[in-house]
């Protein structure tokens, strides 16, 4: 946290500096406004984070090297079994931390069909680094040092969320056939720093080329259709421009989830080509110029974004942590699983992530109505989803006993 204060530090001297010199120069105020607010200060409120992004590829990257993930792989085989699963699922969805995008490709090696197209379909539920940023941001700013309890409650319900629907399509479109599952287990090994700081180097470097080719480019469009009417006039107030005209027309989907703003709903618009961009979004529509200026900016009801309640901020870091794979995501699905399953999948993930939304939005709202706080809400939801997890699990286990001992069990049909 504090690499990333001295980041943002940095980057705030810098585009001060770029802003200073433009002004001195006398550059035309449409130009200006371009480059200052569509990329000096919207790339700049994401790449402050990469220090905590290296962190987790760090961790992750110690984990696969110390022969560790293997084991867990093999931990996991008969409880993933019985939703349709295979042990080697757990590999690509503990990759789906870092990008969904890369994690997919290791699905490509499964002997099952339907089990790959399964892996594949549940690794954008799994919140993937470039949703840490989101919730870092959102949730420091209304959360404070709690946000930590907030954003393991995210992490764990993407988790929830993709053995569930593992089981949904295991017992309708995607049963998987039974699966014999052989693994070498590399033997258990202090991890090599050459080869941790090798696969730290690709991530690090993929994630810099995110920023300096696809978020640039995506933010400059995202302040054109800001900033201009459909006649191409300049708006530098955003009134009438392209952005909220399209905003009010999907705004209205997004009223029962508490978030009906145009702005919400044009940073969920626009996160869809990369999650990263749903923060430049709303930096640019709030003019937001430092960490201070969050709070008061998202809880203004005259700007383009703003939440009214704890319950509303939660249901939108629910909604934008499981409500559609980004861009590069759907390109490798198309891909590696065919068009057909790639859009089938990404309808069914918007409306999973609608349906758990406005439960979860309606539940805050009852708790903050009996006077529970913050804190607790999350740590009450938080119960409820390791109960189910548990409860899910305890069944499975009781359905493994019975079928290799039918006198547990006098209503087995099998006896």
């Amino acid at each position: 946290q504090r690499l990333s204060d001295w980041l943002a530090v940095g980057i705030g001297a810098l585009t001060a500096m770029a802003d200073h010199a433009l002004t001195a120069y006398g550059i035309n105020p449409v130009v200006h406004s371009l480059i200052i607010d569509g990329i000096f200060t919207g790339v700049g409120s994401v790449l402050v984070f990469l220090p905590i992004i290296v962190t987790l590829f760090f961790f992750l990257s110690i984990l696969e090297d110390s022969g560790y993930l293997a084991r867990v792989a093999f931990m996991f085989e008969d409880i993933f079994g019985k939703v349709g699963l295979s042990g080697k699922s757990v590999y690509t969805l503990l990759m789906g931390f870092g990008c969904s995008s890369s994690a997919i490709l290791t699905a490509r090696n499964m002997e099952d069909k339907n089990a790959k197209v399964k892996t594949a379909l549940l690794t954008p539920y799994i919140s993937c680094s470039a949703k840490f940023p989101l919730y870092l941001v959102i949730g420091g700013a209304f959360f404070g040092v709690n946000n930590i309890f907030y954003i393991m409650g995210l992490y764990l319900l993407g988790v929830v969320l993709s053995i569930f629907m593992s089981y949904i399509f295991e017992k309708t479109v995607l049963k998987s056939k039974e699966q014999s599952f052989i693994l070498e287990f590399p033997p258990y090994r202090m991890p090599s720093f050459k080869r941790v700081g090798k696969v730290l180097y690709e991530n690090v470097k993929l994630f810099i080329q995110r920023v300096g080719t696809l978020l640039i480019s995506m933010n400059i469009i995202v302040w054109i259709l800001s900033n201009f009417t459909f006649k191409m006039h300049y708006v530098p107030s955003t009134q009438g421009s392209m952005l909220e005209t399209l905003g009010k027309v999907i705004a209205p989907i997004f009223i029962p989830l508490g978030f009906g703003s145009w702005g919400v709903s044009s940073s969920i618009l626009a996160g869809i080509i990369a999650k990263e961009v749903i923060i430049t979004s709303i930096v640019m529509f709030n003019g937001i110029k430092g960490k201070g200026d969050i709070v008061s900016s998202l809880t203004n009801p005259n700007n383009p974004v703003y939440f009214a309640g704890i319950p509303n901020v939660l249901s939108f870091l629910i909604f934008s942590s499981i409500y559609s794979p980004c861009v590069t995501t759907m390109a490798v699905l198309s891909k590696e699983i065919g068009k057909k399953w790639t859009w089938l999948g990404i309808m069914i993930q918007f409306v999973v992530s609608y349906i758990v939304t406005l439960f979860f939005f309606n539940v805050f709202k009852a708790m903050e109505s009996f006077g529970v706080t913050p804190v607790l809400m999350i740590i009450l939801a938080f119960v409820v989803v390791l109960v189910s997890v548990f409860v899910v699990i305890d069944r499975l286990k009781k359905k493994k006993t019975c079928a290799f001992n039918c006198s547990t069990c006098g209503k087995c049909h099998k006896r």
